[in-house]
């Protein structure tokens, strides 16, 4: 029956895809939730299947890659239509990560399992709020943790779709929270990865400012460093950011952005009264923002060509 979790190639047939993670129903007869992978990025979605094969809703999650400097990407979704009442967390952890804790406003915190291919999706309260997640190794150690503010945000009610998306990676925008220091091998000590340089920048614009940059969302993961480049009379700036690790949220082409080629990498490029580009090269993510140049587009594009890609795992 299609109410039975344990009949995958059901839910395969009724669905039309392959399906990684069945979770059952709340109340006996109730619907089984019906947990996937698609895309590329990958996503998680998510189909309430009821018990004569209907299927009563239907969520996708946004795109997000795990990784070792980010393991885990979620995304809490919260569905109220006929016939199902459900809230959840769905998500994927990095390679090596054996359970999640939830951290909860209430003294104990949640443990939940990982899933074959490393899917996270569990019934969470709805109150009290989650604050965290903490990935978990086969011994229990904490290896990194995701805020609140990183988890997307999606609720939907009697068909209507609604949300957030988490704390982005805000590769290109301009300056955020963190420290100025005094030169590159503070930044790279504070870091802790050293830092790719280009090697062409615009005429006239010299090396004004370095900042360490941790991510609110990623509280453990090894902070961004960002340098700024000005003319004198302060008309153009270029800003590069980068960190060690893929993006946890991809940059994807939408209305605003068109992919670009940076050499064998694929980008976004953004652009109106100033470019920006974020692309990642050799599990790196960089961000570039360009202005007052003669063309912003066209600089941005050639700064990160010659940003030098190093073998992986090398730093």
């Amino acid at each position: 029956m299609p109410s039975d979790p344990d009949d995958i190639p059901g839910l395969e047939r009724i669905l039309g895809h392959p399906v990684d993670v069945a979770l059952r129903p709340l109340a006996e007869g109730g619907p089984v939730v019906a947990v996937s992978r698609t895309g590329d990025p990958v996503r998680i979605r998510a189909a309430w299947v009821g018990s004569t094969g209907d299927v009563l809703a239907r969520v996708g999650c946004p795109p997000g890659i795990p990784s070792a400097v980010r393991p885990i990407i979620a995304a809490i979704v919260d569905v109220s239509a006929d016939g199902v009442s459900d809230h959840l967390l769905l998500g994927r952890v990095a390679r090596g990560i054996a359970g999640v804790r939830v951290t909860i406003a209430d003294p104990d915190p949640i443990d939940l399992p990982v899933h074959a291919s490393g899917i996270l999706a569990a019934r969470v309260p709805r109150i009290p709020h989650l604050i965290a997640l903490d990935a978990l190794t086969a011994n229990g150690e904490s290896v990194g943790r995701l805020m609140r503010t990183g988890l997307s945000e999606m609720s939907m009610v009697a068909g209507r779709m609604e949300g957030r998306l988490g704390s982005g990676h805000g590769m290109a925008a301009g300056f955020g929270a963190g420290d100025t220091v005094a030169d590159l091998p503070t930044a790279e000590m504070e870091a802790g990865y050293g830092a790719r340089l280009p090697q062409w920048l615009p005429h006239g614009v010299d090396l004004t400012s370095i900042r360490v940059e941790p991510e609110a969302a990623y509280p453990f993961a090894p902070p961004r460093i960002v340098l700024a480049w000005t003319t004198a009379d302060d008309t153009a700036r270029v800003l590069l950011r980068q960190c060690p690790g893929p993006l946890a949220i991809p940059e994807t082409p939408d209305a605003r952005g068109r992919a670009v080629m940076i050499g064998d990498a694929h980008g976004v490029m953004r652009a109106r009264d100033m470019a920006f580009l974020v692309w990642e090269a050799d599990e790196r993510g960089f961000g570039i923002q360009v202005w007052g140049t003669r063309d912003p587009e066209a600089d941005a594009l050639r700064i990160a060509t010659s940003i030098p890609v190093t073998a992986p795992g090398i730093p």
